[in-house]
């Protein structure tokens, strides 16, 4: 599958400081997602996975990782109706689903409404234990997951437990980055613009990288 990394820096406009992302595209699904570049592409390990990251730190172990699955299910319901089909389709089940890939799982928050990339999105905080090789590693994630039209779009970002918060600020730029190949007209339906007005809470812009905490 071929993706399409750029380099571009960003101007922090409370500071003169400087950083340079990764701008990364997925060639299949159209999904964009930004990183610094500091961090280095990995391999991914599952046959949904399209993009895993990874910061240096060799103490607090930062990644991030998108899965894209096809879902046409609910592709019958206009998008007018997406808010109620994100609750039905992306909640509290689905993430404990997702989760039942981990050991010893804590699912500590969900939240409905939320918004990633282009639409409704559920937002959800977790702990869980993994094996990195032979060590068992306890860590903790913030994850997202969204259904566009015939897609899942789920970001997970985790690190060590004990380096979450350290992490939390750099996992949220990288999860206001992410956008998708449109494929609805939202001028047409008129209903994303008014849940856009009102959703500022859990919904991260794409115009600044650094975004504010929904929790």
């Amino acid at each position: 599958m071929f993706r399409i990394l750029l380099l571009i820096t960003v101007l922090f406009y409370a500071s003169p400081a400087r950083a340079d992302y990764f701008l990364w595209e997925d060639q299949k699904s159209g999904l964009t997602i930004s990183f610094p570049d500091t961090w280095k592409v990995q391999s991914n390990r599952n046959p949904d996975d399209i993009f895993t990251v990874m910061a240096p730190s060799e103490n607090d172990q930062p990644v991030c990782k998108v899965k894209v699955r096809e879902e046409r299910r609910y592709v019958i319901y206009p998008p007018k109706f997406g808010s109620d089909v994100q609750k039905v389709a992306v909640s509290a089940p689905f993430w404990e689903q997702y989760l039942g890939e981990y050991s010893g799982h804590n699912l500590s928050n969900v939240y409905d409404g939320a918004g990633l990339g282009r639409w409704f999105a559920s937002y959800a905080l977790a702990s869980y234990a993994t094996y990195s090789g032979n060590v068992l590693q306890h860590r903790r994630a913030l994850m997202f997951a969204s259904l566009y039209n015939d897609k899942l779009y789920i970001l997970e970002c985790s690190t060590l437990n004990h380096a979450y918060e350290d992490w939390r600020v750099i996992f949220q730029s990288i999860v206001k980055s992410i956008d998708f190949k449109k494929a609805y007209n939202e001028n047409v339906t008129g209903y994303y613009a008014n849940f856009l007005k009102g959703a500022d809470h859990y919904f991260w812009s794409q115009t600044d990288p650094v975004g504010t905490a929904g929790y």
